[in-house]
């Protein structure tokens, strides 16, 4: 048999778990809020100023600010826009490239 005591004590000590469970998942919901907004901020401001937004998926030259143009199928990748080299070249990797699966190599076309 427990006393008065010993369930006032448990209560307390239940009390005090849920307070600092919902105090640990209030501050990892407000970290992972905080982190996309500095995120969004920061590309922002890369994009203002120009400075480097990614690498070509083709020859992984640094891409500025208007200097890439984005995969005509639809993968997302950035392609250096000085020449079709690079997308020629991405066109033949591309994941979204249409593909016909045969059995005979020779009924490719």
């Amino acid at each position: 048999m427990t006393s008065y005591v010993e369930q006032a004590v448990q209560a307390r000590i239940a009390a005090a778990k849920a307070k600092t469970q919902q105090q640990e998942q209030v501050r990892g919901e407000l970290a992972g809020r905080r982190k996309a907004g500095l995120m969004a901020r920061h590309r922002a401001k890369a994009k203002r100023r120009g400075i480097r937004l990614g690498f070509c998926g083709t020859c992984a030259r640094p891409l500025m600010r208007g200097t890439y143009l984005l995969c005509s199928k639809g993968c997302g990748a950035k392609l250096c826009r000085g020449g079709d080299r690079c997308t020629q070249q991405h066109n033949t990797q591309c994941p979204n490239r249409p593909t016909a699966y045969t059995d005979s190599p020779g009924e490719a076309s």
